[in-house]
């Protein structure tokens, strides 16, 4: 019979098994529980205008220069560094479970709808809020219902 602590073993290495699998910065698991596994995915939201896409992040107790968002391949990708405690500020806490780790993030677009020329990005209370104006021809409202059979 096995005891308790056997059990758990399995899940040990969950990331080492995803890190393995599928690289170190896979990207598409958004669960609040892969944070206890020392993985971090901040939430997103994406709403679509006539004019736009706007892109709202999670990401609190950052500095707006902690962020590097890049457009590339119809792709926008946001990273941020871990961000460290000093040593000395480490020693004062007797219960420390704030913590700032490092992510990435990538989300795809239709192609040749944003006009990257135009993205615009703020960080305020904890949202990084970033906008991506659609290309001119992008921006049809022609749109029609269709008849399910």
């Amino acid at each position: 019979m096995s005891d308790h602590k056997s059990h758990q073993r399995p899940f040990f290495n969950i990331p080492k098994f995803f890190e393995e699998a599928f690289g170190k910065d896979f990207k598409d698991w958004t669960s609040d529980a892969w944070y206890n596994f020392g993985i971090y995915i901040p939430a997103a939201n994406i709403k679509e205008t006539p004019s736009s896409f706007e892109l709202e992040l999670t990401a609190p107790g950052r500095d707006k220069g902690d962020f590097t968002l890049r457009f590339e391949d119809d792709r926008l990708h946001i990273s941020v560094p871990k961000k460290a405690i000093a040593p000395e500020d480490e020693e004062r806490y007797t219960r420390k479970e704030f913590a700032y780790p490092a992510f990435r993030r990538q989300f795809n677009f239709p192609k040749y709808a944003v006009d990257h020329n135009a993205i615009k990005a703020t960080y305020e209370n904890g949202i990084l809020k970033v906008t991506l104006p659609k290309r001119e021809e992008a921006k049809t409202e022609d749109s029609h219902n269709i008849t399910v059979d």
